[in-house]
């Protein structure tokens, strides 16, 4: 991107944002395992699909409000993400992540101090043929009594296949009352179907 590149302070931002994106990718190949058991899988299932993974890292400014906020106007519209699972870091401030419950109702996710927030994405529910849906989030604005100290920054990485990885339905997923919902699909080839539906 023209006239893109790192500050000059400080200096070693970009190390240690190489360093953190190696971390949770260990933490993501934890959570891949943790995942394939709970699916009766072999641990090890989803490796094949994560080596030279795509996975992408993005930080996120939410300003406080400037101005009046219109009813329903919100920081982020409600959507799932496209890939396996993104992984978040954020602050407690007003104003955050809320997720939809299978009941219809949103909540907020608490930014617990020193932990993080995991969102299964479209390419997990494809996985599991909807056993385990894609989290359906969005961000809220902060009350109008809170809005002055409402700045927030969110640490996201989104944890993904290699391009070429083939997302068809999981074994343990399907029987012959739950035939599989999607035909097989790359993963990048699913990304950009997904991208052009937004735009």
């Amino acid at each position: 991107m023209p006239g893109f590149g790192w500050p000059e302070h400080p200096r070693d931002l970009m190390e240690r944002f190489e360093a953190y994106v190696d971390e949770l990718g260990g933490l993501g190949e934890r959570l891949r395992r943790f995942f394939a058991r709970a699916l009766d899988l072999a641990e090890d299932w989803f490796e094949p699909a994560f080596r030279s993974h795509s996975s992408s890292l993005r930080m996120i400014n939410y300003p406080r409000p400037d101005g009046e906020v219109q009813p329903g106007q919100l920081r982020a519209g409600a959507h799932t993400d496209y890939g396996c699972m993104t992984i978040l870091r954020t602050e407690d401030a007003p104003g955050g992540l809320q997720v939809r419950t299978r009941a219809g109702e949103w909540v907020d996710a608490q930014a617990v101090p020193g932990s993080f927030v995991v969102n299964l994405g479209d390419m997990m529910a494809r996985w599991t043929n909807d056993r385990w849906p894609a989290t359906l989030h969005r961000v809220a604005v902060p009350p109008a009594d809170r809005a002055e100290r409402s700045r927030r920054q969110t640490i996201v990485f989104f944890h993904d296949p290699r391009p070429d990885a083939v997302i068809e339905c999981i074994p343990s997923c399907t029987d012959a009352g739950h035939p599989p919902r999607y035909e097989p699909v790359a993963a990048l080839e699913h990304v950009n179907a997904k991208a052009a539906l937004t735009h």
